[in-house]
């Protein structure tokens, strides 16, 4: 069982009074930042969920406060494997750089692999670096998948200024891979010094802006996001943009060329994913690469 990281103040267990459930109802209010409650998933619903087999876990702390939980339910690929899926994830935003998310995914993991089930998916923007950074470096998920403008307008903060546009992210939950990621493994090679880069940032007037995307050839390729898209959503409306149209391009051409997403990397203090050609590796007793 994969535990918090040492000295952590906090409890993770499954969600259980209709109080926590609505406490769940309101950090999505805080974390996400929705102008309304139509995009919040309700108490009803993730008690529904926990119900048929979906997990609900809160990350409490020593006083019973929630500081994060995360929700997913049952479903099934078109091949008829179940699969788990992730859809909410909220954290306090005070302690966001404390591992409380981390640690929730790794307890859902236990809680999944539990159920026999061996692989969870969930959709994440792909501009969000440090997402990103978590996704596949910490956790070993793995990217065959880009959907464009997937949710449309939300009333959240966070989805402001450009299109919802998502990855699809794989976690093979007992492959090599992310057991060694659970030990603590990070970038493995090879990395992005080998990779061809098809996206790269360049300087314009101190401000980092996209270049021009590269046709995808060879092993592997890079495609470089920036820092904070937020930030340059904020300062720059239509910098985000441009960000979210050239990764957009990118990632669609790599994908349908028999790439797959590998690694979310950062070099140099910037920020690359690896993309990989070949076939996906979906065997869940995967050797690490």
């Amino acid at each position: 069982m994969t535990v918090p990281p040492r000295g952590a103040e906090w409890k993770i267990r499954p969600v259980g009074s209709i109080a926590e459930f609505h406490a769940c109802e309101d950090l999505q209010r805080q974390a996400w930042g929705f102008g309304g409650d139509l995009d919040i998933i309700p108490l009803t619903q993730m008690l529904a969920a926990q119900k048929a087999g979906g997990v609900v876990l809160g990350a409490f702390s020593s006083a019973g406060r929630l500081l994060g939980f995360c929700y997913g339910f049952i479903g099934r690929r078109d091949t008829g494997e179940l699969i788990h899926y992730s859809h909410m994830l909220a954290v306090d935003p005070n302690v966001r750089a404390a591992g409380v998310g981390a640690a929730l995914k790794w307890a859902q993991r236990d809680a999944v692999l539990a159920q026999g089930i061996q692989w969870m998916l969930w959709t994440y923007d792909p501009l969000e670096s440090l997402n990103g950074y978590l996704n596949f470096s910490k956790l070993g998920v793995l990217a065959r998948t880009y959907w464009e403008d997937l949710y449309g307008q939300t009333s959240s903060g966070l989805h402001q200024g450009t299109a919802t546009d998502r990855l699809l992210a794989e976690w093979p939950l007992s492959s090599v891979r992310v057991r060694r990621r659970a030990e603590g493994h990070r970038d493995v090679a090879p990395g992005i010094d080998s990779a061809r880069p098809i996206l790269a940032a360049r300087d314009f007037g101190g401000s980092l802006i996209p270049g021009q995307v590269l046709t995808a050839d060879g092993a592997s390729v890079s495609i470089e996001v920036p820092a904070s898209i937020q930030t340059i959503k904020a300062n720059d409306p239509s910098l985000g943009q441009a960000w979210r149209s050239s990764t957009r391009e990118a990632f669609t051409q790599a994908l349908s060329g028999g790439y797959y997403v590998a690694e979310c990397q950062r070099h140099n203090d910037r920020t690359f994913y690896l993309l990989r050609h070949g076939e996906f590796p979906d065997d869940t007793a995967q050797e690490a690469t």
